[in-house]
């Protein structure tokens, strides 16, 4: 991911509305790329060398739904999601898996040597959260480091075909660990080498009701793909409120801008799966409970992210690229090549002027302003498409701007040939 940093010289000017259309015609038509189909009975599954999921040889971005039953197929196909995570039902994993099957999606499960080989079996998930300290009274985590790699050692003596998912706490990140660095530092690499695929949960509005550490997800992506290495990072966004830790009438409202952005943040930090948690307990317990607006938006992100999921998961521009703000908002940016077309995915990262100092329960004022996208050895006059927005902008010599609103994200398309090193 390049580092935000400040362009030279002046910053561009935005391409005219007025010659939107011609620009838009001058470009061969944005077909929807090649990603696996979600559905496809899985031959294979390996990480390859962006750590992506390739299911059958081919590009795989999971959007996945935790602890469902069967009847809630309908709600995780009415968002687009693509795998659900775990059992929340009392039918047994082969039944599950099967449903899943039947309507195109797959199932990551606990182990049991009876779903070994299944068809739409993605991979095999540890129980949840082993870093988790103990109860009341007690030391340590759930589970030891030698305790998880001896579950891992068990699976693969029975199944390598599949890889091993393992989801943490937040324990691990520098921001939010209760425990001492120097022993977290200790714990969570030796915890990870017990895993192929390693994804953590952290609701900073469900469940801390603190929106002023939205950005906290980022931090928590870079974090955790640092330690992982070479494996596959996920991370599990809040899709509602109603948890247990909230009194409700103190609960900031979830909004869709904020589910959208913590995806973004996620997906440009290097996270090459998605999660929704859906539970709620309050006012009534609920597996899957996001309301209509945000069931909304979470079928339009979901799509997005499947319709790009090839550009996601493709390899590193070869250029450099970079984004600033105007004011120094926060601000971050990924590009890669796929197929000839370098694509940028570039995010306002501003949560509030005074984030540091907002106590629980209080919301953010997230500000909009200018960027300019540089990008190495980009030819004036190039026209970068802003993907499903239906608008084009004309590139200055070495750069190109844009506005973006609060917590904002635009995904760009540029020929390649039109930057240096092709």
């Amino acid at each position: 991911m390049a580092t935000s940093v400040a362009p030279r010289g002046r910053r561009p000017t935005r391409g005219l509305a007025v010659s939107v259309a011609a620009m838009l015609a001058a470009l061969p038509a944005f077909a929807p790329l090649a990603p696996c189909n979600a559905g496809e009975p899985i031959r294979s599954v390996e990480i390859g060398r962006n750590r992506e999921f390739r299911i059958n040889g081919k590009p795989f971005l999971p959007i996945m739904l935790w602890a469902q039953s069967p009847s809630r197929i309908n709600d995780g196909l009415s968002v687009g999601v693509n795998t659900f995570v775990g059992n929340g039902s009392s039918v047994s994993d082969k039944e599950f898996l099967d449903a899943l099957g039947k309507n195109g999606l797959y199932g990551v499960m606990g182990f049991k040597q009876d779903t070994v080989g299944h068809r739409y079996l993605l991979g095999w998930i540890h129980s949840d959260e082993p870093d988790m300290p103990r109860g009341e009274g007690q030391t340590g985590p759930r589970q030891s480091p030698e305790e998880l790699g001896a579950v891992f050692d068990k699976i693969k003596a029975a199944d390598r075909s599949r890889p091993v998912f393992v989801t943490f706490t937040s324990g691990f990140m520098r921001k939010t660990s209760t425990r001492e660095n120097a022993a977290a530092e200790a714990l969570y690499p030796a915890y990870v080498k017990a895993s192929d695929v390693a994804g953590f949960d952290y609701y900073p509005i469900f469940g801390e009701n603190y929106p002023s550490r939205l950005d906290r997800v980022a931090e928590g992506v870079s974090e955790l793909a640092e330690l992982a290495g070479a494996r596959p990072v996920y991370v599990w966004i809040e899709a509602n409120t109603g948890s247990r830790w909230v009194t409700p009438s103190l609960q900031v409202p979830l909004k869709p801008m904020h589910v959208r952005a913590e995806v973004w943040m996620s997906v440009i930090r290097g996270a090459t799966a998605i999660g929704y948690f859906t539970h709620r307990w309050k006012p009534d317990y609920r597996q899957f409970a996001p309301e209509r607006e945000m069931a909304a938006e979470l079928k339009r992100i979901n799509e997005q992210l499947t319709r790009l999921a090839p550009a996601i998961l493709a390899d590193p521009a070869r250029v450099a690229v970079a984004i600033s703000m105007t004011d120094g908002l926060p601000c971050h940016v990924k590009a890669t090549e796929h197929e000839g077309w370098l694509y940028v995915f570039a995010q306002n990262m501003h949560v509030d002027d005074n984030k540091e100092s907002l106590r629980q329960g209080q919301d953010i004022n997230p500000r909009g302003g200018g960027a300019t996208i540089t990008v190495e050895g980009l030819k004036a006059g190039t026209i970068v498409e802003v993907v499903d927005e239906g608008r084009a902008i004309t590139a200055s010599d070495g750069a190109f701007a844009d506005d973006f609103g609060p917590l904002a994200e635009h995904v760009y398309r540029i020929a390649a040939d039109q930057a240096a090193g092709h």
